[in-house]
């Protein structure tokens, strides 16, 4: 195949680029040439971690999520104060830079790939230059009658008529504020016509049969019956599977920490939440040893907060190093497998991960979709409860940890067999997004 330039843009947490540069990896293997066009923050994944061309994306639209006080008021909030915050950390940055930069960092690309909160403005693009456009979200929100979208879960009293009317009661909201500033750009700036549709990019992807959209994530979360739903239109809508990172080996730390438990017949735990901040780290610090002693465990520890090392930081984990190791990220999918328990924000990425790793679970959800997703984990019984980050405590989590080292409700069992059946159905999904990347049509013949 014809060797194609394919830009690929995503912006949000680590989380939430990182498939994006699995993807980007995968490409390249296959002699296309890739660059990743994401946030300033997220620079060191693209290209140290992944070796792979960077392409900046102006402002910090979505930095929001990880200031403690911004993220209190998103896990109150209703959806209205919820998009009205969103908007007032928006405002923080220039939208004319941030349209502009896109146009810089899609420049030339034959293909352009987005991820959820960069369509329009990668769309505009696309249109602008001619080129083929793919929309590849992580979870299964595209509209639908079996199901209704996580934010207004508990509104639609399971009938279907309603829960397809909840997709567009939100991205009528959405569309409503993005038009505002993506109708005169397009119009003005690119020379292109305004999209007048009352849903914006749904309906523009649903009108247009040369725009697949991808959804790569595991049917696991598609409702309650687990599965594509039937009014999915499978000539448009692709959804085959998450895209899971390739595992890297464990820094020799890690394997000299695991090894030293299992001569001591320790169980393992991970804990750790993601890009997710936290008012007080040395708090949860404490916490995580105290989990230890209650739950007689040892535990790794994701964490790069500067706290760690602070002088009452240092003195608690030199005194604790048999039981607690702390790194600032470890590869979920080489270390998973390896541990008994993973406690967790219950990010869509990470409870994929820790899904096909076969190791149960418990979620700790903090905000937007992780509450949904935990409670998705607790359904499959990979998981004994869920404990909200905001009430967690080392009683209430240790004695989840020792339910799942006692196997209670046969958790242990559970996940390994949703294990083995994500990890068939991951199996072929990046061939299968690539395939479809690499051979889409151009937005207008």
């Amino acid at each position: 195949m014809e060797s194609k330039r394919i830009a690929i843009v995503s912006v949000g947490s680590r989380g939430d680029v990182q498939p994006y540069c699995v993807l980007g990896r995968a490409l390249v293997a296959r002699g296309h040439k890739v660059v990743v066009a994401t946030e300033e923050r997220l620079r060191s994944l693209v290209e140290d971690d992944f070796h792979l061309p960077f392409a900046c994306i102006a402002g910090d639209s979505t930095g929001g999520l990880f200031d403690p006080k911004f993220q209190a008021g998103l896990a109150k909030g209703s959806l209205l104060s919820v998009m009205k915050m969103t908007k007032e950390w928006k405002s923080k940055f220039a939208i004319s830079d941030i349209l502009a930069s896109y146009v810089k960092a899609l420049e030339g690309a034959e293909v352009i790939v987005s991820g959820a909160l960069c369509l329009p403005m990668s769309y505009g693009v696309a249109e602008k230059a001619k080129a083929a456009w793919v929309p590849l979200i992580l979870q299964p929100t595209w509209p639908t009658m079996e199901f209704p979208i996580w934010v207004l879960a508990g509104l639609t009293l399971g009938l279907r008529c309603l829960n397809k009317w909840s997709y567009s009661v939100l991205f009528k909201r959405l569309w409503k504020e993005e038009r505002q500033y993506i109708n005169p750009w397009l119009e003005h700036t690119l020379d292109l016509p305004p999209i007048t549709s009352s849903m914006g990019m749904i309906d523009v992807i649903g009108a247009n049969e040369r725009i697949p959209l991808l959804i790569a994530s595991s049917a696991i979360f598609c409702g309650p019956h687990r599965a594509v739903p039937a009014d999915y239109d499978l000539s448009k809508i692709h959804l085959h599977g998450p895209i899971l990172a390739p595992p890297t080996p464990l820094p020799e730390a890690v394997t000299v920490f695991l090894r030293a438990a299992r001569t001591a017949a320790a169980p393992v735990i991970y804990v750790g939440f993601g890009s997710m901040p936290t008012a007080d780290p040395l708090a949860l610090l404490y916490l995580v040893v105290d989990v230890c002693h209650r739950a007689s465990c040892r535990a790794i520890l994701a964490a790069g907060w500067s706290v760690l090392e602070s002088p009452k930081a240092t003195t608690l984990l030199e005194a604790n190093a048999a039981l607690l190791l702390v790194l600032p990220y470890v590869s979920h999918t080489a270390l998973f497998p390896q541990v008994d328990c993973v406690v967790h924000h219950a990010g869509v990425g990470t409870s994929q991960a820790a899904l096909a790793s076969g190791t149960p679970q418990v979620p700790c959800p903090v905000l937007l979709d992780q509450p949904h997703n935990a409670k998705v984990l607790v359904g499959l019984g990979v998981a004994p409860k869920t404990i909200p980050f905001r009430h967690l405590s080392a009683k209430h989590l240790a004695l989840a940890v020792q339910g799942v080292f006692r196997n209670v409700d046969n958790v242990q069992g559970k996940a390994r067999d949703v294990g083995k059946s994500l990890q068939e159905e991951a199996a072929g999904a990046l061939e299968r997004y690539c395939g479809l990347i690499t051979t889409v049509e151009p937005l207008h013949g």
